[in-house]
């Protein structure tokens, strides 16, 4: 079951990026796309579930300029300047802040990097594509940003971390402990120590840390762990959004497994 589920999910996933990128081309096809949007929410209306309505995102260019750093951005097809703290797209998605090669947008309250190429055999962008019509709204915490994609060390135990999850999932088992409750914001993911020390405290984790969200995905939905397993095998970073007491932390991470050029 737990299979056709992740194929079934697979083809969704595949059958709407092949919509979407085509609406980016034709005017048709976007006049299509459209209907579909409407069609999906009058389907959800008369079934009483929500809506997905989808945006897809890319970083094109990270400007400096005198009157401050902004990121030119495509919105749907549509080409716009953002400076860190502004709206992307209602109802809760913002763009925190502007790093060196990335911008990591708030997504009510989950946290997700976009960024730019690295090489020449990578893409001139990389899409995101979110589901906006997503509940909630963004934190009043501003939350501290940990950033280890620069930390070798981390990236060889995070690139393996992935590689093992896809390959031997069952020798991640007590790694780290997980607790699953079911807290105030719906079900929540607490953390502590397990057998593996060195990445628990590579990360700058601490027993008790309730981990939100992974990579834009918040964890409290019930699809969250089918479609951050679908996204974990085609991204180059992931963003971690933790809580500690009334303190917010996103923790940001290389996936990329090491090459000898690289090293």
């Amino acid at each position: 079951m737990a299979l056709k589920v992740l194929r079934a999910a697979a083809y969704a996933v595949l059958t709407w990026g092949v919509i979407l990128a085509l609406a980016d081309r034709f005017p048709v096809m976007r006049a299509a796309t459209e209907e579909a949007r409407i069609f999906n929410a009058e389907n959800a209306d008369s079934f009483g579930e929500d809506p997905y309505v989808y945006t897809e995102l890319s970083l094109k260019e990270i400007v400096a300029a005198s009157a401050g750093d902004y990121a030119l951005m495509s919105i749907d097809g549509e080409e716009k300047q953002f400076l860190a703290g502004e709206l992307v797209a209602e109802p809760c998605l913002k763009l925190s802040r502007i790093l060196l090669d990335t911008v990591l947008l708030d997504h009510c309250g989950s946290y997700i990097l976009l960024w730019q190429r690295r090489g020449l055999d990578q893409p001139a962008t990389m899409s995101l594509r979110l589901d906006i019509s997503q509940k909630g709204q963004s934190q009043e915490i501003k939350p501290s940003v940990v950033d280890l994609r620069a930390d070798v060390d981390v990236r060889h135990m995070v690139s393996d971390y992935r590689r093992r999850l896809y390959d031997r999932p069952l020798s991640l088992l007590g790694a780290i402990d997980v607790k699953v409750v079911d807290g105030v914001r719906g079900r929540e993911y607490i953390i502590s120590e397990g057998r593996d020390k060195q990445i628990f405290a590579a990360l700058g984790l601490k027993s008790g840390d309730r981990v939100l969200a992974f990579n834009g995905v918040d964890l409290s939905r019930y699809d969250a762990p089918t479609q951050i397993y679908e996204d974990l095998d085609n991204v180059n970073y992931l963003a971690i959004s933790l809580a500690r007491g009334q303190e917010r932390r996103v923790v940001l991470l290389d996936l990329e497994p090491l090459t000898a050029a690289s090293d």
